[in-house]
């Protein structure tokens, strides 16, 4: 009733089984160039358009009827499954899948066949590139129906934070075995700071010392997971050398996809035959695979002839010594301290070490600021200061006569310091105590 008295029909097939309709949809024209205020209805004629629908029983049941994907991080991929099954008492379909548009980032992947009674799974591929809705339609037929799925999905940017701040970690020294039993291991977190969920894998991007008989020195674990929404979560890296090494170090790529800068780790560890060591000062932080290169481990086992490492009587390889017996520390213009980094490798044991500068003409220009001292297992290394204090300057005028071209006039001098490792855990047959030279060289000005 209520569609006859707006002009329009309904009425049922043979057997109810189809629902026809005929429908009347009044259209109003006015010309553009008028105001609605300047025209009356008799500028303003109405048309009417007659349009015929009909319902059909359903011949395949589809599940679900809308295919939403929901929230995924651009440039990663969601697949989801949509359920055809023929309805009961109706022939075997043909099913044929029509091309889905390739800007809209959804793609069938399996092949079509014939539906019945069983369920067939269609699967579809969600794979946006940008950050924005995506929707489509699915359009299927057979031969004897016709359908339309509506695909929505929607890409995504996850906000990435990790902890430590700057990436940078460092997992201390360990004391080197054969059986590479000592290990250390320290965690950082990686927080989830968007309302969906956040993919990540941790990539290799310059690598440490090679290890050619076993696991790297580096192992993170887990290298691929997923952090929930507004979450974090926690990875844990173990470092375990495989030969003696005054500097491993790492560079990993926390791999988010669509950020828009990316996120490194830069991971340091040390490895020595002694448990307490030292090596020279340097700033911790970001690296480039340049400030890596260097001797690997595979060059240093190649045991060609005594110059090897080989024992010449048993011709068992062993690894070159990682400790420093000499450092050279050059004082610049404008610098005026140098480092030295002592500490003790993971252990129970504390070490000791005690550094004296030698008598010599120039001596008197330098100074250490910690000439001995206790260095506790596993902790940070402490920083010995060695400074150079050259002699106050004079005025270069003569009289009245400036005489500032002169100026800067001088020689580079030298001055050598005696230090002492001692304490911690030894090689077996070694003596319990490390002697290192370090010279000290600036540029003292005479005139």
């Amino acid at each position: 009733r209520d569609i006859r008295s707006h002009g329009g029909r309904r009425w049922q097939g043979p057997e109810g089984r189809t629902v026809h309709a005929t429908w009347k949809l009044p259209i109003c024209m006015r010309p553009q160039a008028s105001k609605p205020d300047q025209t009356s209805k008799k500028d303003q004629p109405v048309i009417y358009l007659s349009v015929s629908t009909c319902v059909l029983p359903q011949i395949i049941v589809v599940d679900p009827e809308v295919l939403d994907f929901g929230q995924v991080t651009a440039q990663q991929r969601k697949i989801l499954p949509l359920a055809l099954q023929a309805a009961e008492g109706v022939e075997p379909q043909d099913l044929i899948v029509e091309a889905l548009p390739e800007n809209q980032c959804f793609t069938v992947l399996n092949a079509a066949r014939q539906i019945s009674g069983k369920p067939f799974r269609l699967m579809i591929d969600f794979h946006p590139s940008q950050v924005q809705i995506y929707q489509s339609t699915l359009q299927l037929r057979t031969q004897s129906t016709r359908i339309q799925i509506p695909l929505r999905g929607r890409g995504v940017r996850p906000v990435l934070r990790i902890e430590p701040e700057g990436g940078v970690m460092r997992l201390g020294s360990v004391v080197y075995t054969k059986e590479c039993k000592e290990f250390t291991k320290k965690e950082f977190v990686i927080h989830n700071d968007s309302p969906f969920e956040l993919n990540y894998s941790l990539e290799t991007v310059v690598p440490a010392d090679q290890n050619h008989s076993g696991p790297p020195a580096f192992v993170l674990t887990p290298a691929v997971g997923v952090v929930e929404a507004n979450g974090s979560r926690t990875v844990t890296i173990a470092f375990r050398p495989h030969r003696p090494l005054a500097l491993f170090r790492e560079k990993v790529l926390v791999n988010v996809p669509n950020q828009k800068v990316p996120t490194y780790l830069y991971l340091y560890g040390h490895c020595f035959r002694y448990q307490v060591y030292a090596i020279p000062g340097m700033t911790f932080g970001p690296f480039s695979r340049a400030e890596t290169q260097g001797p690997s481990a595979f060059v240093d086992s190649l045991s060609v002839g005594v110059c090897s490492g080989a024992n010449p009587e048993t011709g068992e390889f062993t690894h070159p010594k990682a400790q420093q017996t000499e450092f050279s520390l050059v004082f610049g213009k404008t610098e005026f301290t140098r480092s030295v980094l002592v500490g003790a490798s993971v252990g129970q044991a504390a070490g000791n070490f005690e550094f004296q500068i030698q008598p010599s003409d120039f001596s008197k220009y330098f100074s250490v600021d910690l000439p001995k001292g206790q260095v506790k297992a596993g902790e940070l290394p402490t920083e010995v200061t060695f400074t150079y204090k050259p002699e106050e300057k004079t005025s270069l005028n003569c009289g009245d006569v400036p005489l500032d071209l002169l100026g800067g006039i001088g020689q580079w001098i030298t001055c050598k310091a005696r230090g002492v490792l001692s304490g911690g855990l030894t090689p077996p047959g070694e003596p319990p105590t490390q002697e290192i030279m370090v010279e000290l060289r600036a540029y003292l000005e005479q005139i």
